[in-house]
């Protein structure tokens, strides 16, 4: 029985089914929490996060960047990462350690490195990414005297820099009211871009909303990725959208199977609709934009949008919300050089060609 998850396979046992990790080479384990719910994330995260066991391990070559690799995930540093940001960081080391998990730690010097960065000129992001989680093991080996103790290669290179693209499309108000059109209410995807649109919030927080979350009359929940408190009132748009449903009987999102959207499978169910919408180009993430800048034209202060969005930074928010200048303050400052009646103030300038001085 398929789980959406890698390694995680249903059994069935008297008309109940049981959900089991199954990987090669590691044990096996029975999960306890339902199918997609966060306990059932935290005990998978742990399921890949756990060592294999001890035989074999001798395949592993002392110093090389599987052994490194296996202390850091051993490290606090590691394993006080929440579960998410764990399995993501597991997915970018693990590809590294098929390259070059042979080769030993300190063959990487910063030339070496940086002709990676360098082959990585279109991924700039998951170029950063990569690099910061090197510097993460040269840290590891410094300290277990892998590399010498000043043997800092990471210091000396640099990612490539992302182009000036905003990453996700930010929906339009046209785009918005597009979608809307080809997805009536009381349509799986038009309640998931309610949520997503009204509610403001991250997909993978929307996958988990629970009825008790939005009791009320608001939204109650801490951020999985920043584990922030946000507290946001369910407006008129999204109770309409609420109430005309279809609603899972435990989260207000389910799948078929009655449990929670996997990541991919939540993303496959909006770009499908995008699709279906003749919007190919827009993406659920995208939402979450066109919520802060709605915010933003609305004439909300960023405190005031970061309270809705629970952006930890003032910049960050603002890349979402987008920066189209400071219109009022502009007028202002206008109004106070060329009179506040003024509609353009070329005509108030002194257009007279100067004279030329007498000698």
């Amino acid at each position: 029985m398929k789980s959406g998850y890698k390694y995680v396979s249903g059994t069935r046992i008297k008309g109940k089914t049981y959900w089991r990790f199954r990987r090669k080479g590691y044990p096996m384990h029975y999960f306890k929490a339902p199918l997609g719910s966060k306990d059932f994330e935290r005990e998978y995260a742990e399921c890949l996060a756990a060592e294999a066991p001890s035989i074999g391990a001798e395949r592993i070559r002392p110093g090389s960047v599987s052994d490194v690799i296996a202390r850091y995930y051993s490290d606090l540093a590691f394993k006080d990462l929440r579960p998410a940001t764990q399995s993501v960081y597991r997915g970018v080391l693990e590809r590294f350690r098929t390259a070059y998990g042979d080769v030993a730690m300190s063959r990487f010097d910063a030339g070496r490195i940086q002709a990676i960065m360098n082959q990585m000129q279109h991924k700039p992001h998951a170029a950063a990414r990569l690099r910061k989680l090197l510097h993460q093991l040269f840290i590891v080996a410094r300290r277990e005297r892998i590399v010498p103790g000043t043997f800092d290669p990471v210091k000396d290179t640099r990612p490539p820099k992302p182009d000036d693209s905003e990453g996700y499309h930010r929906w339009t108000e046209a785009e918005l009211a597009q979608f809307e059109a080809i997805h009536p209410l009381g349509t799986k995807p038009r309640l998931a871009f309610a949520l997503l649109l009204y509610g403001a919030q991250r997909s993978q927080d929307v996958r988990y909303l629970t009825h008790r979350a939005i009791s009320g009359g608001r939204i109650r929940l801490k951020q999985s990725k920043t584990s922030t408190a946000v507290d946001v009132p369910v407006v008129d748009t999204l109770r309409i959208a609420l109430d005309a449903g279809p609603l899972g009987k435990t989260l207000l999102l389910e799948n078929r199977d009655g449990t929670a959207f996997t990541a991919k499978g939540f993303y496959n169910l909006v770009k499908r609709a995008c699709i279906k919408a003749d919007l190919p180009h827009c993406s659920a993430h995208g939402l979450r934009k066109s919520a802060a800048a709605r915010l933003r034209v609305a004439g909300c202060s960023d405190q005031e949008g970061m309270a809705i969005t629970g952006h930890k930074s003032i910049a960050m928010y603002r890349k979402y919300a987008g920066d189209a200048g400071d219109a009022a303050l502009a007028d202002s400052a206008m109004a106070k050089a060329y009179g506040a009646e003024m509609s353009n103030p070329l005509e108030k300038l002194d257009t007279t060609p100067s004279q030329p001085k007498e000698k």
